[in-house]
């Protein structure tokens, strides 16, 4: 019996599970990746998801259903294997960023502000977290038009000068109209840093009727 439930605890140690779902994977993996009903659910595709406005931005999925239940989920818990796992699940779609730097774009709260974009930047390259700061507060962008939006985020980042031009990828958990993105790219041009595009875990869906 003894025997019996040390074999029972050796395979749930060993066996790899979902990091979503905690379902078994019967097949070997050398990172953490969601199983295939979990990729399925939350809409990721190997190819990910990539536009060309604002910005050229890659994403893993659309901020919509499972997907956006799970990234409010993450903000709370701050569960490193469930990021892992979504993080893997980027990776493939990404162009090259050899020869870069990734800035997180920084929370505009200084208490329990957003992590994510840090977090994810330390997973996938060199990391430059001081060539972007907040200079300035801003009121709540969920219900302002991308139009409002420029407006409230003018100025709200800087770039420290530098005496070499560096090539950047920006780091966001969440792409909606790219307004954020934008100011932050203005930023870092001002600083004269070339800024390749933003890297995300969701794109917001686009309404149709929206050019």
């Amino acid at each position: 019996m003894l025997r019996a439930l040390l074999e029972i605890g050796r395979t749930l140690l060993t066996e790899p599970v979902c990091p979503l779902c905690a379902t078994r994977i019967h097949e070997d993996q050398s990172e953490p990746r969601p199983c295939p009903a979990c990729v399925e659910s939350l809409g990721l595709q190997i190819s990910g998801y990539k536009g060309l406005h604002p910005l050229p931005w890659w994403a893993a999925g659309m901020y919509d259903g499972a997907l956006r239940s799970c990234l409010l989920d993450l903000k709370r818990t701050h569960s490193n294997r469930i990021l892992d796992a979504l993080v893997n699940s980027l990776k493939p779609c990404l162009p090259a960023t050899d020869q870069s730097w990734l800035v997180p774009i920084p929370s505009w709260k200084r208490r329990q502000g957003n992590l994510l974009p840090a977090r994810m930047a330390e997973r996938l390259g060199p990391v430059k977290p001081d060539l972007l700061r907040r200079t300035q507060a801003c009121i709540g962008q969920h219900h302002l038009n991308r139009h409002q939006r420029l407006t409230n985020l003018r100025g709200a980042f800087h770039s420290p000068a530098s005496n070499r031009s560096l090539n950047v990828w920006l780091v966001d958990d969440i792409l909606t109209t790219g307004a954020t993105a934008v100011a932050a790219q203005t930023a870092l041009a001002e600083a004269g840093h070339s800024v390749h595009g933003l890297i995300c875990l969701a794109r917001t869906p686009i309404p149709r009727s929206r050019r």
